[in-house]
C-alpha cells in the first residue's frame, strides 16, 4: 500500500457539497515535485497503456526542458484515480494507493513517463538520460537515484494540470459504483488516442489463464499490456498471435455448441485477420457465463468461470510449441516424398559457405542466409533445421490441429497423450500430399494461407492418415 499526500496549488472540487453521485473530481495545477510520488508507486497498474519512450515523449520533454511554465496548458496533464482520498486543509488531499485497477494514473502515461524524465535529467548527464527507453529502465534509474531526487527543488510556476477522481463516501455500494466508473473514464479518455483492445482485456484479466499457462520463457516475452514484455531484451510476442491461436480450440468448442454463444472464426482468418480474433475473443470473455468480476466489484478484473472455455485457453498454451514443431519437421517431411522444398524461391537455405563461394563469384545468392533459422516461437536452432521460410507455408496444418482434438467430460482436449509424437507421425505422410496445394497456389505463402481449403485439406490429412 501506498499512501502520500498530495498539495495542489490551485485546485476546484466537483461537486463542491454533498455526497451524491459515485465520483468527486479535484481538478487543477500541482508542482512537478507533487508528482514524484506517483513516479514511487510505479503508479500506472490502472492505464492500459504504458508508455515507450517515443516522438511524443520527446515533445513533452521538449516543452518541460524550454518553457515548463506552459506545460500545464499545453498538455492535458495527468488523470489520477484512488478509491480513498481524504480532503485535508489548504488545498491537500491524502491519497491511498492500494486497490489494483483503480488506483493509480488512468490517463497521461506520456506525461508521467516525459516528467520522470525531467526529474531525472536534473541529476543524470545527457548520455545516461538517452539510455532510458522503456518504463523499466525509468522505474531503476529512480530508483537508483531517489535519494538524490529527494533534495532536488523546482520552480513554482512549472506545474503540472492534474485531475483526481475518488469515491464521495466508503460507503460498499458507492465504492463499486466508483471501480465501474473509474474503468469506464479510463477506456473512454483512452479510446480518445486509439488504445488497442488487448489493453483492456489485459487490464481486466482475460489473459490471466494463458499467462499461467504458457512456459514461462514464453510468457514473459509476450506483451500481455502493449509495449510491455517481461524478458528485457527479448524480441516481443504479441498477445493478438496468442489470442489468434486459441481461436483453434475455441472453434471446436463451438460447434461442439459449448459455448454459451453462437462465435467462432474462419481458420484463415487466425492468420490474416488477428483483430477479429482479438474482438471476437473479448466478446466471448465478457459474456457473463464466461467471466464475473472477482468478489462481485464492478469495474475490476473478471475470472473466469466457464469450464469449457477454459480448457481451450490452457490447450491452446501448447499450440505455439506445436507450430514450432511443425516449422521444424515440414520441409524434411516434404522431401521425404522426393521433393526439393529448398529449391522453391520463398526458401532460403542456411548456408554460409555456399553464400560466400557464391558471391565470390557474383552469383545469385538469394537462395541462400548466412544467418541460422528460428523457430517462430520459442527461437529454436537446430542443425536440424536449415530452411528460412515464411510460416504462411504452415499454417494450414496449424488451424488443422483442431482435428487431433477432441471433446470430453465437456473440455477441449488433445486427442492423444503424445501430441508431438502424433503430429510428427501424421506430417510425415501428409506433407508430400500438401505439394499439390503448393503448387495450386505457386508456392505463394499469402494466397495459400488465406485459401479456406488449405485450411480444409490440412485437417482432412491429421483425421485421415
Amino acid at each position: 500500500m501506498s499512501s502520500f499526500i498530495f498539495k495542489f496549488t490551485d485546485v476546484a472540487i466537483q461537486p463542491s457539497a454533498g455526497k451524491n453521485g459515485s465520483v468527486k473530481r479535484a481538478v487543477g495545477f500541482a508542482s512537478i515535485a507533487q508528482t514524484i510520488p506517483f513516479l514511487d508507486a510505479k503508479a500506472l497498474a490502472p492505464n492500459p497503456r504504458s508508455a515507450k519512450r517515443n516522438a511524443i515523449i520527446e515533445g513533452i520533454l521538449g516543452t518541460l526542458n524550454e518553457n515548463a511554465a506552459l506545460f500545464r496548458f499545453k498538455s492535458k496533464g495527468l488523470l489520477i484515480s484512488s478509491h480513498r482520498v481524504e480532503e485535508l486543509q489548504r488545498n491537500r488531499f491524502r491519497v491511498e494507493f492500494s486497490k489494483e485497477f483503480v488506483d493509480g494514473v488512468l490517463d497521461g502515461g506520456h506525461n508521467l513517463f516525459a516528467i520522470g524524465l525531467f526529474v531525472l535529467s536534473q541529476i543524470l548527464d545527457a548520455k545516461e538520460l538517452n539510455r532510458i527507453k522503456t518504463w523499466e529502465q525509468l522505474d531503476a534509474a529512480w530508483a537508483a537515484h531517489r535519494k538524490e531526487i529527494e533534495h532536488l527543488e523546482f520552480d513554482d510556476d512549472d506545474l503540472v494540470a492534474v485531475e483526481l477522481i475518488y469515491p464521495p463516501s466508503d460507503d460498499v455500494e458507492v465504492q463499486e459504483a466508483f471501480d465501474q466508473a473509474a474503468f469506464d473514464i479510463s477506456q473512454a479518455r483512452n479510446a480518445n488516442t486509439q488504445v488497442k483492445t488487448e489493453a483492456f482485456q489485459n487490464k481486466l484479466g482475460f489473459y490471466d489463464v494463458l499467462k499461467e499457462a504458457l512456459p514461462n520463457e514464453l510468457s514473459d516475452r509476450v506483451e500481455w499490456k502493449p509495449g510491455v514484455v517481461e524478458a528485457v531484451g527479448a524480441k516481443p510476442i504479441s498477445v493478438r498471435d496468442i489470442v489468434a491461436l486459441a481461436w483453434i480450440p475455441l472453434n471446436l468448442a463451438n460447434e461442439h455448441n459449448l459455448l454459451p454463444i453462437d462465435i467462432s472464426v474462419l481458420p484463415q482468418n487466425i492468420y490474416r485477420n488477428k483483430g477479429e480474433c482479438s474482438e471476437k475473443f473479448n466478446t466471448l470473455m465478457m459474456h457473463e457465463k464466461v467471466t464475473e468480476p472477482i468478489g462481485g466489484k464492478a469495474g475490476q478484473a473478471r475470472q473466469l468461470t466457464h469450464k469449457a472455455v477454459e480448457s481451450c485457453l490452457r490447450l491452446a498454451a501448447d499450440l505455439p510449441n506445436l507450430v514450432d514443431l511443425i516449422y521444424e519437421e515440414f520441409p524434411h517431411r516434404y522431401n521425404s516424398g522426393g521433393y526439393r522444398f529448398g529449391r522453391r524461391n520463398v526458401v532460403k537455405m542456411y548456408d554460409p559457405e555456399r553464400y560466400k563461394a557464391l558471391k565470390a563469384d557474383g552469383k545469385d545468392v538469394s537462395g541462400y542466409t548466412t544467418i541460422r533459422p528460428t523457430t517462430p516461437y520459442f527461437q529454436r536452432s537446430s542443425r536440424h533445421l536449415y530452411h528460412k521460410y515464411p510460416e504462411a507455408l504452415i499454417i494450414p496444418f496449424v488451424t488443422g490441429l483442431s482435428a487431433l482434438m477432441e471433446i470430453r467430460d465437456g473440455e477441449v482436449v488433445w486427442g492423444s497423450e503424445n501430441i508431438e509424437e502424433t503430429v510428427v507421425n501424421k506430417l510425415t505422410k501428409a506433407a508430400p500430399l500438401f505439394d499439390g496445394q503448393l503448387d495450386a497456389y505457386d508456392w505463394d505463402p499469402q494466397r495459400l494461407a488465406k485459401s479456406p481449403s488449405s485450411h480444409k485439406q490440412a485437417a482432412s490429412y491429421y483425421r485421415v492418415l
